[in-house]
């Protein structure tokens, strides 16, 4: 049998970055630290942590680390319900979600579940292509991804698609699309993109338009508030969101540059397939504000 403790230990070296600050954090010396993770390390015959700055994970040390979140999410709602009028004992749950659904369609989606059980939300931010590795890590129990396949001990449920409009201001369409747009114009036009994570621009000039990676000017703004302030502020054009999109495009505060030409990204929740009240609420809030508010092909 592990030792829960020592597998606190580990976690808390991680999530802090370092012995001393996790020593602090456990109230222990950072010498009884050192001695807990060692001996589960004998325990594993493997070596966990990566000594650095910070303190990484092994990929053994992450396997280990998911464990003992998904015990911990087990034992929170079982104290939960132990102690249901008790409020110093509240349930935590971690999402990983993309910046999109953040801004948009996920805290509506899903704040009543959390009101009516007074359970606590950690959202853990992250490109809609990469939020999955929060689960392989044990970082989070769910997460809203573009990753169909589960992962290994996890389940996946389609929740629907996030349609992305490529718009632009009328002032912007004048200065660089006057003549419509083309290979060349867009070479010329600035573009705005989330992050360098983000490769959906990339994939919309490559599929319509031809165009090789790099082959554009663009501006980085990874915040969807700031990303599409950004365009508003006519300092580029962008891909973006139709929950997003369309109260201004309706408004003529924005334009639609390819009508024809749009980009579908679906959606999925990914989560542990363990028995957990959390996941199976958080779920069926997630699937019920999808139908109303993502394409559903």
């Amino acid at each position: 049998m592990l030792d829960y403790a020592h597998l606190r230990a580990l976690s808390v070296v991680v999530e802090e970055g370092g012995f001393d600050r996790a020593a602090k954090a456990l109230f222990i010396t950072q010498s009884a630290v050192s001695q807990r993770i060692k001996q589960l390390e004998e325990k594993v015959g493997q070596t966990l942590l990566i000594r650095s700055n910070p303190a990484e994970a092994t990929p053994m040390g992450k396997r280990l680390l998911r464990h003992y979140a998904q015990v911990s999410l087990l034992e929170s709602e079982l104290s939960a319900e132990i102690d249901a009028d008790d409020p110093s004992l509240p349930t935590i749950v971690k999402i990983g979600v993309n910046a999109d659904s953040l801004a948009t369609w996920f805290l509506p989606a899903v704040s009543e579940v959390f009101k009516r059980h007074k359970w606590l939300l950690e959202l853990i931010v992250d490109d809609e292509s990469y939020t999955h590795h929060l689960l392989k890590s044990g970082a989070a129990v769910g997460c809203v991804t573009t990753t169909e396949s589960p992962l290994t001990g996890c389940s996946s449920e389609y929740l629907g698609q996030m349609e992305y409009l490529c718009v632009a201001t009328n002032d912007f369409i004048a200065q660089y699309f006057a003549n419509g747009l083309s290979p060349e114009s867009l070479a010329k036009a600035p573009a705005v993109v989330f992050s360098t994570k983000d490769k959906l621009h990339e994939k919309f000039l490559a599929e319509y338009f031809a165009m090789e990676p790099q082959a554009w000017n663009e501006h980085q703004i990874p915040s969807s508030e700031s990303f599409l302030d950004a365009i508003m502020l006519g300092m580029g054009y962008g891909l973006v969101g139709h929950l997003q999109a369309k109260p201004l495009l309706d408004s003529g505060r924005l334009q639609l540059l390819t009508p024809a030409k749009t980009m579908r990204v679906p959606l999925y929740w990914q989560h542990w397939n363990i028995k957990a009240k959390q996941t199976t609420l958080v779920y069926r809030a997630l699937a019920i504000a999808a139908k109303q508010v993502l394409v559903q092909p």
